[in-house]
């Protein structure tokens, strides 16, 4: 049974007495389930719930409960919880729980995964693939000139201002990185599988802000009058004028922010700024907030580490191998599965740049051996059979 589907059909009224059997025993099973469902559970209070129905009609559902059994791991406990959270954003999306996600849906990342082009959603909808090859004027529906793309950058900052706001969505697929400068000169690098939306002109007299999904470095331009604010799920961060980074995946429990010059301010989405009850983040720290149970931890860190992609870098230190696989997909653009539970609980130190995929895996295979074989994009890791 599909607990997620499980999950909408009771918050919607509808659960059988054998699923509501299957329910409780998955309740039972881990804290981390009850966090997932109570939360779940409040937020369906916030505004009507569609029916099972609507749901099981909707195309886009059977199609998305198609590929996450695809890429489903096999014989990882934690795998079962990841396609869990991959279900719940669907079902976030679709009963509208009111996470500060109701611009972006499931779709936009599994496409992420299987495309090649970096793609820009204007504001009447309309879809457009960038090359990271050309030039070229951004125009909206009218003609009018919003910014201009040379290579791997959008700029926005030097064109005509408007009073409305009017928002552009830059989609970054996995393996390739692209730039936008915004409109008030704020430069955000977006990483591998990632999405932008931001206002193509920031309106005076409101704040400046922004929503992303997947993982940004932010240079931001300062300006005292206008705060500017990353949404990112559960958590905003606010600024004046400084340099962070934010990884902010979907299928991540945490929410990651890394400050490398300036400050910043960290609070709960759903809550009005208050700076006595925000978190204020230092220089040189890592803040990782926990979505599930609304938690942070601040720790000290090499912030290179965890910029080291807007040059292309791959930083890994004192990394577990499990927690590396979705690194290494994003990178390289393939997916893994992992059949050797071993493999997962070993922690690797290193830093790749021109390395190829198979490369960086024969080099994590010397420290511990195991097989590995390519099915076009996909990479299956056995144990090694020295019989």
């Amino acid at each position: 049974m599909d607990i997620a589907k499980i999950i909408a059909k009771k918050l919607a009224g509808s659960l059988s007495s054998q699923e509501q059997r299957y329910l409780d025993q998955w309740l039972k099973e881990s804290e981390e389930n009850k966090s997932l469902y109570f939360r779940l559970q409040k937020a369906s209070n916030l505004k009507e719930i569609h029916t099972i129905k609507d749901i099981d009609d909707n195309k886009q559902w059977q199609q998305v409960q198609k590929r996450v059994k695809k890429i489903r791991f096999k014989r990882r406990q934690a795998s079962r919880f990841k396609s869990v959270l991959k279900y719940a954003a669907i079902c976030i999306g679709l009963i509208g729980l009111g996470y500060g996600y109701h611009y972006f849906n499931f779709f936009d990342n599994e496409a992420a995964k299987t495309t090649d082009a970096i793609t820009l959603k204007l504001e009447n909808g309309e879809i457009r693939t960038i090359s990271s090859e050309s030039q070229q004027n951004i125009v909206d529906s009218r003609g009018r000139v919003l910014g201009r793309q040379i290579g791997n950058q959008i700029d926005y900052s030097d064109h005509p201002k408007s009073t409305k706001l009017v928002y552009n969505t830059l989609t970054v697929p996995y393996g390739k990185r692209f730039s936008v400068i915004l409109s008030d000169s704020t430069i955000v690098h977006l990483n591998a599988g990632s999405s932008l939306k931001y206002p193509v002109n920031f309106i005076e007299h409101r704040k400046r802000q922004v929503f992303l999904i997947g993982e940004g470095y932010f240079d931001v331009a300062k300006d005292s009058a206008h705060p500017f604010i990353v949404t990112n799920g559960t958590m905003d961060v606010r600024v004046l004028g400084t340099k962070f980074n934010i990884s902010a995946y979907p299928e991540d429990r945490d929410i990651n922010t890394v400050l490398v010059e300036g400050s910043v301010s960290l609070y709960n989405s759903q809550d009005d700024y208050d700076p006595k009850n925000a978190n204020v983040l230092e220089p040189g720290h890592k803040a990782a907030w926990d979505k599930f149970h609304e938690k942070i931890e601040v720790e000290q860190v090499d912030t290179n580490i965890y910029t080291g992609w807007v040059n292309g870098k791959l930083v890994l230190k004192e990394m577990s191998f499990k927690n590396i696989v979705p690194k290494l997909e994003r990178h390289y653009k393939v997916t893994i599965d992992n059949n050797y539970e071993t493999l997962n609980k070993e922690v690797f130190t290193a830093t790749f740049d021109v390395e190829t995929i198979e490369e960086a895996l024969q080099l994590f295979s010397e420290e511990t051996p195991f097989d590995y074989k390519f099915e076009g994009n996909a990479i299956i890791i056995n144990e090694l059979n020295i019989n």
